[in-house]
This record gives C-alpha cells, sequence and structure tokens, in this order.
C-alpha cells in the first residue's frame, strides 16, 4: 500500500519541524506534501518549511478558520489541482498538533486500502444531544440542509456518523469521486466526510485514537477541546508494549530520543 502525507499547519515553526522530521524518520518511504493559505506564501514559516516538503500547495482566498471548518473542502481544492496526478493510494491528513509514534503502516494497519479512517467514529445518534455541531446554529440548521440536499441528489437515507478531524485517511479513490462531485458548505468536515463516504459508496472505519465521546479518562490521551496531552502520559504509553502511538494535541518540541528507549 502506497501511503503519502498532507501536512496541515498554520503556526508554530519549531514544532512543525519537529513533527515533520519524526514523520520522516518513522516513515521514510511515505512522500510528505503541504498545503496551507496563500496569504502565507512569503511567511518566515514557509521559508523554513518549505524544503521538508516534496511540494508546498496554496490556497487561494481562504483564512485559517475556513480551513479548520472545512478541512475536506481545502483538500479537493488540492486534489483537483495537484494532488491527482500523484501515485498513491492512501492519503493521510496530519495536522502540526496530532502526534504520532509509529509507522502509518502500524498505526492503521486495520484500516484497508479502499477504506475511510475516521477518529472517534460513531453513530450521530449517540453523541447528537451533547455534540455542538449538532445543538448549536448555524450548524443545527445546516445540518438539515445538508441532509435534504444529500436525499434530492444522491438518493440516500443511511445510517448517519459523526467523527472527529485528527488522524483522518482517505484513500485515492475517495478522493477522486469526492473531488468530481459538488459538496454545498454546510456543517463540518467531521459530519461531511463520514455522510459522504457513504454516499459514494465507501466503507467507514474507526481509526481507534478517540475511543470514547464526552469522557474524561480518554480526554488526556486525545481530544478536540485544546486540552493538551501531558508529556508524561505520552511517557508511560510509550512504554507499555500495547500502549497507545497517538495523541492530540501536543504543541511542544519532541525529544525524538524518547523513542530509542
Amino acid at each position: 500500500m502506497k501511503r503519502i502525507i498532507l501536512f496541515r499547519f498554520h503556526k508554530n515553526l519549531k514544532v512543525c519541524e519537529n513533527r515533520l522530521n519524526l514523520l520522516k524518520r518513522l516513515n521514510p518511504n511515505a512522500k510528505i506534501f503541504g498545503y496551507i493559505e496563500e496569504e502565507k506564501r512569503h511567511s518566515s514559516l514557509i521559508q523554513k518549511l518549505s524544503p521538508l516538503f516534496e511540494n508546498m500547495y496554496f490556497i487561494k482566498g481562504k483564512k485559517s478558520k475556513w480551513f479548520w471548518k472545512n478541512g475536506d473542502l481545502a483538500l479537493r481544492i488540492w486534489y483537483k489541482n495537484f494532488g491527482n496526478n500523484l501515485n498513491f493510494d492512501v492519503l493521510h491528513i496530519v495536522e502540526w498538533d496530532l502526534l504520532l509514534l509509529d509507522s502509518l503502516n502500524n498505526i492503521y494497519k486495520r484500516i484497508p486500502k479502499n477504506g475511510m479512517g475516521l477518529s472517534g467514529l460513531t453513530l450521530l445518534s449517540n453523541v447528537e444531544k451533547r455534540w455542538d455541531w449538532m445543538i448549536e446554529e448555524p450548524s443545527k440548521i445546516q445540518w438539515k440542509k445538508l441532509l435534504l440536499f444529500i436525499k434530492n441528489n444522491f438518493n440516500y437515507e443511511g445510517k448517519n456518523f459523526a467523527s472527529l478531524g485528527p488522524g483522518t485517511c482517505l484513500p485515492k479513490k475517495f478522493l477522486e469521486k469526492y473531488s468530481n462531485i459538488y459538496v454545498p458548505e454546510l456543517c463540518h468536515d467531521e459530519l461531511r466526510l463520514p455522510l459522504f463516504g457513504q454516499v459514494l459508496g465507501f466503507k467507514l472505519y474507526d481509526t481507534g485514537f478517540y475511543r470514547k465521546w464526552f469522557n474524561k479518562k480518554e480526554k488526556k490521551f486525545f481530544n478536540c477541546i485544546d486540552l493538551e496531552i501531558k508529556l508524561s502520559i505520552i511517557k508511560n504509553e510509550l512504554v507499555k508494549s500495547s500502549g497507545r502511538r497517538v495523541f492530540h494535541p501536543f504543541r511542544k518540541i519532541l525529544d525524538t530520543k524518547i523513542l530509542d528507549k
């Protein structure tokens, strides 16, 4: 299986350098590409990081807040204008504050070549009464509009799922199909990706990175509420043969010697 990495970042040069070098060490055969908004083209961040990428793609007219909400739509732009010419089976979207401490082959070994790997994958009915995207406006009404769009254009009324953005991996076959249909800018990629994945006929797989929603203990390892993971937690997991190897968010430089112990 040929894997490539698309690195998503917008700040913190030193941490990004650290993550990129770690990814290269653990995945020497996986090419790493980057994408970011056009306005950062001439920033020191780009000038210093560019040599670590196979290519840096700049998306015009979009801001960081748009990227945060619409990672899948940014990915469509990247794929249509650049990524479609690359030779790969699976694309891994790696955010700058996602810490991966094993090879992609090991971390994603349960996800087949043509499967979609999504973190925290669960039936929407399990979380809809507590998840912000389902209880706050305008996302609440946008979800209803998105479902109506899907029903009218694809005649699909299957089960609905929720997911979390960090750790997503997508097959090239999905990207090919997803980039060639109209996708309305409604809701959030954490809802759109599992929905369109099913619409387009792809099987969804949980990465296993986020094991239980709204769980206090789980947030110590992986969360999307800006609660940074403690280094002591990471070290404790690394000494376990079956311990966790994926953490989010971790926004500090990691001494790679930690992997040699």
